[in-house]
């Protein structure tokens, strides 16, 4: 009998994948650019709260894959779902004449590879995924101490030295493999090493471990959003130097490698090793949170959108009830993408059982197998 997966870590992708629209809702629209302080501030106060998102979906992976093998059809499946919806929209997007395409768009967007960057996270998931192979074998043959190790140098070198200086040659925007293969080793770290095996932790009950983690990510939290309004005052001065500071502390503090961003969220993943959820319905619905992914943030489809919700606005917002149109639609979003996904779902499970198809496909791995 097959053993029923748990879905702790399952209901976190979808919070995770949520939190995502939001942050897309607030950065890729103009609100924050045509809004009240107040607002501002509020709307800031959220982004630098659900700044976890990409972090724990590659935490994820380092915690599932350290032990698993390279698949390459998880990579072949990853490229062919990005295409297809490219495609898609430019398909649809075409023939509505909903925005303007170039011939240079099209040619880019119907590319088996991605030359738009318009998934960055899909490129460097994928990259991450081909090397998993030669980081599994690392973390093998290290103990616990060497791994440990291991990952306060990358968080030295990749994380704190390039938010605190200018080292070029170190830069980690956390748009970067260099990112995920941090957040690779931390996840493993967390599998390979428990919680309840921790020295500090073992004794507690989980309520107590939920109660110090929620605490540790709260801290992490405030204090890198005190540190955005700590900036902000230092702009306001009329010194070039100060000014000049604040700005680059500013910066610092809103990058996924932000060593407060990654406290964060490593207590918000812990959070959820804690919990013993059974839950199909929860299961199925993150299946779909890669889908909801490519179709939101597709470059035509976020073009389009955030002019058809009316959030590309060229006035000052002033009234408070666009925090909630964000957080509605948000959700909304979400279970309209879900569907949509399902569907494409459907579609490649039905495609993908047919002989002729499946034929092609064993050729297809051979070929590249044997090269």
């Amino acid at each position: 009998m097959k053993k029923e997966r748990l879905s702790n870590f399952e209901l976190m992708r979808i919070i995770s994948m949520i939190m995502i629209i939001i942050w897309h809702l607030i950065t890729r629209s103009n609100i924050l650019n045509h809004c009240s302080e107040i607002i501002f501030l509020i709307l800031k106060f959220i982004q630098y709260f659900i700044i976890i998102h990409v972090n724990t979906f590659v935490l994820l992976c380092g915690y599932f894959q350290y032990k698993g093998k390279f698949k390459l059809g998880k990579v072949i499946s990853l490229l062919s779902e990005s295409l297809f919806y490219r495609v898609l929209f430019v398909i649809i997007f075409s023939l509505t004449g909903l925005i303007t395409l170039s011939n240079i768009d099209i040619v880019k967007n119907v590319f088996p590879i991605d030359l738009t960057n318009n998934y960055w996270f899909i490129n460097c998931y994928i990259a991450l995924l081909c090397l998993t192979p030669f980081l599994n074998k690392l973390i093998a043959n290290m103990n616990q101490r060497e791994h440990k190790s291991l990952i306060i140098v990358l968080i030295l070198l990749f994380s704190i030295v390039p938010n605190i200086s200018y080292q070029i040659n170190l830069k980690n925007d956390g748009f970067t493999v260099i990112q995920f293969v941090l957040l690779y080793f931390i996840g493993s770290y967390l599998s390979k090493y428990p919680l309840k095996d921790n020295l500090h932790f073992k004794n507690y009950s989980k309520y107590k471990k939920r109660v110090i983690l929620i605490t540790i990510m709260l801290m992490a939290f405030l204090f890198n959003y005190f540190n955005l309004i700590f900036c902000n005052y230092l702009i306001s001065f009329d010194n070039i130097y100060l000014q000049e500071l604040g700005q680059y502390l500013k910066q610092g503090s809103e990058l996924y490698s932000n060593i407060f961003v990654l406290i964060q969220s490593v207590s918000w993943f812990l959070i959820f090793e804690t919990f013993n959820i059974k839950s199909k319905f929860i299961n199925k619905v993150s299946s779909l949170t890669l889908g909801i992914y490519l179709v939101h943030e597709n470059l035509m489809v976020r073009s389009w959108l955030y002019k058809f919700l009316k959030l590309d606005v060229d006035y000052i917002i002033t009234d408070f009830t666009v925090i909630f149109k964000i957080l509605l639609l948000s959700v909304l979003i979400f279970i309209i993408c879900a569907l949509i996904e399902e569907l494409r779902s459907l579609i490649f499970n039905f495609i993908s059982k047919r002989k002729v198809i499946m034929k092609c496909k064993s050729k297809f791995y051979e070929i590249l197998k044997a090269f």
